[in-house]
């Protein structure tokens, strides 16, 4: 059939049913033995503009009048995409189709339609669409403007206010990790880094959801890198990244920017039973068991104990080490010493700043257990020199001249 064919076959339906159409035309013509060719590429591409986004009027044309969708027409795309993906049993399949409608994504609208999509797809804890969009993430590449603004979407609507959905989000670890591990990998991108004299700090109900995740599943972190994606013919995959060297950051810039004593986090309470003893009453069964909340500081304990458990569980058995960058944590020095300096510059010593010393020691850790279990990828000798500019401290001193000697 030929594109005039093609298009006017999909001019007999009004939207969204078109819309519908369209994706099962794109797969015939993305989806098979050999890569599309660069006819069937822009075929593709046309049906999209003008039957999916409504981006072109029904003459081909760019809509003058704005075109694109109204908010119903979203919402409607939306669920058959989700519709599509859901029963779409090829992973290539769903992958292909998934990125000829946002790869290029040079469209704010088609973004924000993406944006609603994942949200959406967080709240019903839909896997199949999860795990597109993770894909999306990582051939995009988790720290592009794309994916950072997509990412601060679902962060706004899902993790800023303590919700009843906790229990669902933290379920994601285990039906959708490659995507989990994704997302981590572009949230540590916007917080914890020292923007214009300010540093931005991860909202309390993320850093739980985060922490939960990262603790409760040593492997979450490899994900994206143990699960090669699903791509269609002829593409070029992306790297995946982890997102360990941005936790590392994080839990060891955290003393130097939270207090001891900041503001706690609530966690919900559980029922415990109690068996039911005679002559009691149906209300006396259920017992509540209310844990202590965790502080923020508390919440990056742990989390820094389950970033070396991943570290460990990161370990190589063949091949060169992908788990972490070593300009990643040599990129660690700089802020550390812009510290330092502004505690000299008080009159304080570094050697008894507490605040200082568990920055380093987490540093410390977090190199011992990454280079200790083969982690490491990059120069070594510069992370090295690096971390030898920082100020004095024992861990960090031991671990730095044990390295250089045995490179």
């Amino acid at each position: 059939m030929s594109l005039s064919d093609l298009k006017h076959s999909l001019r007999k339906y009004e939207f969204p049913v078109c819309a519908k159409e369209a994706l099962s035309r794109i797969e015939q013509l993305l989806v098979g033995r050999a890569a599309p060719s660069n006819k069937q590429l822009d075929v593709a591409m046309d049906i999209i503009s003008e039957f999916v986004f409504c981006e072109a009027d029904r003459r081909g044309g760019r809509d003058r009048r704005g075109g694109g969708l109204s908010p119903l027409q979203e919402l409607q795309l939306i669920d058959i995409i989700c519709d599509y993906l859901s029963a779409c049993t090829n992973e290539i399949t769903k992958n292909t189709v998934f990125l000829s409608l946002f790869g290029g994504m040079e469209s704010q609208r088609r973004l924000k339609i993406l944006s609603i999509l994942a949200s959406m797809a967080v709240s019903a804890s839909s896997t199949p669409v999860l795990l597109a969009v993770g894909v999306w993430l990582q051939q995009m590449g988790c720290s592009s403007a794309q994916s950072l603004q997509l990412v601060e979407n679902v962060i706004r609507d899902h993790f800023y206010l303590n919700t009843s959905n906790q229990v669902a989000l933290k379920s994601l670890a285990n039906s959708a990790p490659q995507f989990v591990s994704n997302f981590i990998t572009a949230v540590t991108e916007l917080y914890m880094h020292d923007a214009q004299g300010t540093t931005k700090l991860p909202p309390k109900n993320l850093l739980e959801i985060i922490t939960s995740w990262v603790y409760s599943n040593p492997t979450l972190c490899m994900s994206a890198q143990l699960n090669p994606a699903a791509l269609p013919s002829g593409s070029i995959p992306m790297a995946a990244v982890t997102p360990l060297a941005g936790l590392i950051h994080w839990c060891a810039l955290a003393p130097l920017y939270i207090d001891d004593d900041s503001e706690m986090v609530e966690i919900p309470e559980v029922p415990m039973k109690k068996i039911k003893l005679e002559g009691e009453t149906e209300r006396s069964i259920v017992k509540t068991v209310t844990h202590k909340p965790l502080s923020e500081s508390e919440l990056y304990m742990r989390l820094h104990l389950g970033v070396l458990h991943s570290l460990r569980a990161g370990r190589r058995t063949h091949g060169p080490p992908t788990a972490v960058n070593a300009q990643h944590l040599a990129a660690l020095a700089p802020v550390v010493q812009t510290y330092a300096h502004s505690v000299l510059k008080r009159g304080g010593k570094l050697q008894i700043d507490d605040k200082l010393q568990d920055c380093l020691d987490r540093i410390g850790q977090a190199v011992q257990v990454a280079l200790a279990n083969g982690c490491v990828y990059g120069n070594i000798n510069n992370l090295l020199a690096a971390l030898d500019t920082l100020p004095e401290n024992r861990l960090l001193r031991i671990i730095i001249k044990t390295h250089q000697q045995i490179i």
